[in-house]
């Protein structure tokens, strides 16, 4: 048995395997990211109504105004249990920015009129943006939110799944991800239920000749255009949004929604026969790992991961990462430590956040 000295160096190397002695049940496997718990059934201008529970990642970042006053912001994407993703435009007021106790991430809902049962208000502690970030020219444009306090994973709220190898954007051509949103809809309004809608990526050379004004301008490495021009498309108010790609079993956070054309007939509304402008996520990995943002990717096997429970009656075994100034620790101790802790009716869970 480990000391309290030995323990807590445990905390950093090699393979360690815990022993939990639990009196009570063995509680389900923890959910890995970008999997959708309910069942599915059968921005968004021309898009069709999604379901709850169908993107649990996607959050509603609402602006507190004044006190007695919040309102819907723009969209955004839950990455682990305390981080949002959003664009920077969206933490921004005026080209100012928001303070971050001012700003609120909903996770859980679908109805933005009715709430619900599942929804969580989770208050926003700090706006991380890169130093070259424009609300103006949409340059980097993406935050990260960090939490004041952790998202409860459950059926409504998970977090999506972010590659950690680079995939050049141009991969992805003709290939159709899913955006979401409570944006402009083709009714003339904004949608209070989520909305989603299936999109293709287009190739830069397509980007440029559809608009050469608008996208000669904006149009960088970090950024890449969507759309079908067919009245499909992200919209007002979907801003800061996700788009999705499924990959085996698990979905994708690829791109945030930027900028699009405005309509000349409707002022200030998106040209829905037009392309959309999304940053490309894969293009900050490196940032958001200096930023301490944690974000799983599950089909990169050689990334050391944590294995599921392996359990017996009241036995669990959970493997666990640590760092290498441990190994010689380690390896005196013939490779296998064993831990026993007392959960006292916690779950198991619990010891690791």
């Amino acid at each position: 048995m480990v000391g309290r000295r030995s323990a807590s160096m445990l905390q950093t190397l090699l393979t360690v395997c815990l022993v939990v002695y639990s009196s009570v049940a063995r509680p389900a496997a923890a959910q890995g990211c970008g999997q959708v718990q309910v069942t599915k059934q059968g921005l968004i201008f021309g898009g069709s109504a999604s379901t709850p529970g169908m993107w649990p990642w996607h959050i509603a970042l609402m602006h507190r105004e004044s006190p007695v006053r919040t309102s819907y912001k723009c969209g955004g994407t839950i990455i682990n249990k305390d981080t949002v993703l959003t664009a920077y435009h969206c933490v921004v007021e005026n080209q100012q920015p928001i303070a971050a106790s001012r700003l609120i991430a909903r996770a859980g809902v679908f109805d933005l009129d009715l709430g619900g049962n599942n929804v969580q208000d989770n208050r926003v502690f700090e706006v991380i943006s890169p130093p070259g970030a424009s609300a103006q020219s949409f340059n980097d444009d993406i935050a990260i939110l960090k939490m004041a306090t952790q998202f409860t994973f459950n059926d409504y709220v998970q977090p999506v799944c972010i590659r950690a190898v680079q995939q050049d954007i141009s991969e992805l051509v003709g290939s159709y991800g899913t955006v979401v949103g409570w944006g402009w809809t083709e009714f003339g309004s904004t949608s209070a239920i989520l909305r989603q809608a299936s999109i293709p990526v287009v190739s830069a050379e397509d980007c440029l000749n559809s608009d050469r004004v608008l996208f000669s301008q904006v149009l960088t490495t970090k950024l890449y255009c969507a759309g079908s021009r067919n009245g499909t498309s992200s919209c007002n108010g979907d801003s800061g949004g996700g788009m999705f790609f499924q990959m085996g079993n698990y979905w994708y956070l690829r791109g945030l929604t930027s900028f699009s054309a405005v309509d000349v007939k409707q002022n200030g509304i998106c040209d829905s026969n037009n392309y959309v402008g999304y940053t490309d996520v894969s293009k900050y990995t490196t940032w958001l790992q200096q930023n301490g943002v944690r974000f799983e990717d599950p089909l990169l096997t050689s990334t050391p991961t944590r294995k599921p429970a392996i359990s017996s009656e009241n036995t669990t075994l959970i493997r666990l990462s640590v760092n290498p100034k441990m190994k010689k620790f380690l390896q005196q101790q013939k490779g296998n430590v064993l831990l026993r802790v007392s959960l006292n009716g916690r779950k198991v869970e619990s010891l690791f956040q």
